[in-house]
């Protein structure tokens, strides 16, 4: 039996490696370009949420920081969706189907694969942004100069690369997220102490406090409760009423006019009153 002799490659000069590597990232965009279940979700959702809750609720009250900050807000939701979906829940759709083991047999450079996905999820992110920045200039009442927006596209833009690593590195990521999702958690309950502090003053503070929080903690203390007699009703169609709860829950505060002044509350006399 004849030995087969060693095939030696020759490596690939920096342009055909450039070439191969933007063919690959146009291609894995057209495809997903043309899966409608993947460009309408990515594309369309955030514009029409931002039309929604950002212009259409909001009526005449999103103007000014108010409008700013429902842009960005908007702008964080955009770009998530082309990095946890068309990067990281790809990636592992693929892989648990063999495609990465296929892949190994094209000659296609190293790194091709994760690279071109990258560049898909960044350029479909920059597509969105686009889309929203010229929502916002047209009917969102955004305050901010061409400079200020051009940043803020160009920040979050950028931000698809951490969703990215969420999918792709999984428990690590994941850590990260909980680490700062704990931390604003934190941030939270020390803001749900001290806003009332500065709005109400200190004058009857834990009365006070005491009637803001009495809503959440009865919610809290039926909420496993009636979840878990839906879930027996419904299902996975227990989704669809916690969506709609969150949602109200939205909409309720968009609804809040933001001159409000507060209502006066009773004095209570203290019980070392004279």
């Amino acid at each position: 039996m004849t030995p087969f002799a060693p095939v030696t490659v020759a490596p690939m000069s920096p342009g055909r490696l450039i070439g191969a590597y933007l063919s690959d990232a146009k291609w894995e965009s057209l495809r997903l370009l043309r899966t409608p279940a993947f460009s309408i979700p990515i594309l369309a959702m955030p514009i029409l949420f931002y039309l929604f809750f950002g212009v259409l609720l909001a009526g005449g009250r999103a103007h000014g920081p108010a409008a700013n900050w429902m842009f960005v807000g908007w702008t964080v939701y955009a770009v998530m969706g082309p990095g946890l979906f068309g990067f990281g829940i790809l990636v592992a759709v693929e892989r648990n189907m063999g495609l990465l083991t296929f892949k190994r047999a094209l000659p296609m450079p190293t790194g091709s694969y994760l690279t071109s996905k990258l560049l898909m999820a960044l350029l479909f992110a920059i597509v969105v942004m686009a889309m929203l920045v010229a929502t916002a200039l047209t009917v969102g009442h955004v305050t901010l100069s061409s400079g200020q927006v051009a940043t803020v596209a160009a920040v979050m833009s950028l931000g698809v690369i951490p969703a990215c690593a969420i999918g792709l590195f999984g428990g690590g990521a994941a850590a990260a997220f909980a680490l700062l999702h704990g931390s604003g958690n934190g941030i939270l309950t020390i803001a749900r102490g001290t806003l009332p502090l500065a709005i109400f003053g200190p004058a009857n503070y834990a009365y006070r406090l005491g009637l803001i929080g009495a809503p959440s903690r009865i919610c809290q203390a039926f909420a496993p409760l009636v979840f878990g007699l839906l879930i027996d009703a419904l299902g996975r169609g227990v989704l669809i009423v916690s969506a709609s709860l969150s949602l109200s829950a939205l909409a309720a505060l968009m609804l809040l006019s933001a001159n409000a002044a507060p209502t006066a509350m009773p004095e209570i006399a203290s019980d070392t009153a004279a």
